[in-house]
């Protein structure tokens, strides 16, 4: 029996900006960390630091690139890619408000949150465009024999974005669409923390489909395409049209949500613990 690869994907949000701390809506703008923001990009550099990484990528914007590029020193001969599809949702004009100015706007305006920046399907195709990529080139796909006898080493990346982003991939993709495990529900409660880790296993499926079975019976015998007869007997060896396709899916676990357990040493409050965080990313 043949052992599926796996890819092991470890996510982590950026560190903390001063919009973060001050509730202001970021979107496509391009903050940067600040002190604190630094002190757990460093932190959750050396957490991570003995982990092997096949590939390291990240978000274009500054905030997720220089949290990247701490973890990155740590390897230094793995591969770091910058790629836009890892970026927040763009927001449009409520992108430097605060989220109580921001909901001011959208009264005033009679407008809804959609309204402004791109839409929820176009930040989805990004965010999806970006996953099917790297399972086609970090996952094997099993449904071929060589790939099922000779199956390549489990992989490993690491993926530094943002908090709208980890919840579009791994909350409503992963686990709402794929349906993915979860090791712990009640840690997805909340979205992610800045500079949280994240770990999730991927590996493919292949399922059976069955197709129909044909049989035409005449009497007590099967026609055959001459006009005769067979007993019976014989039908269920003969006329049984069974297709079999071989569909690959994904499935996986998320083993760890959020952890921001090597953070413990600052002792402050992190990004993302209250409801009001779950608009600012």
């Amino acid at each position: 029996m043949s052992v599926r690869p796996q890819l092991h994907i470890t996510v982590v949000r950026h560190g903390e900006t001063n919009s973060n701390l001050n509730h202001i809506l970021q979107g496509h703008l391009d903050t940067k960390l600040n002190k604190v923001g630094r002190e757990q990009a460093d932190l959750v550099g050396k957490r991570l630091r003995k982990m092997k990484f096949d590939h390291i990528y990240s978000s274009d914007l500054s905030r997720a690139k220089k949290t990247a590029e701490a973890i990155a020193k740590h390897h230094p001969n793995t591969p770091f890619s910058v790629d836009m599809r890892l970026r927040e949702k763009d927001i449009g004009r409520l992108s430097g408000l605060s989220i109580y100015e921001a909901l001011d706007l959208i009264k005033n305006e009679g407008s809804q949150w959609e309204d402004y920046g791109e839409s929820d399907e176009d930040f989805t195709d990004n965010i999806l465009s970006f996953f099917d990529e790297i399972i086609d080139k970090h996952l094997p796909d099993t449904q071929g024999p060589e790939s099922i006898e000779h199956p390549k080493k489990n992989t490993h990346i690491l993926l530094v974005t943002h908090g709208g982003t980890i919840n579009k991939l791994v909350r409503e993709h992963m686990i709402h669409d794929l349906g993915f495990l979860v090791n712990d529900y009640l840690s997805i409660r909340h979205k992610a923390k800045n500079t949280s880790v994240t770990k999730i296993v991927v590996r493919r499926k292949i399922t059976d489909d069955v197709g129909s079975r044909s049989v035409s019976r005449r009497g007590s015998g099967v026609s055959s395409s001459d006009g005769a007869t067979t007993p019976s007997s014989e039908a269920s060896t003969i006329e049984i049209v069974r297709g079999v396709q071989r569909k690959p899916r994904l499935e996986g676990d998320i083993n760890m949500w959020s952890c921001v357990a090597h953070l413990a040493k600052l002792g402050k409050r992190t990004r993302g613990d209250s409801s009001i965080d779950d608009y600012v990313h």
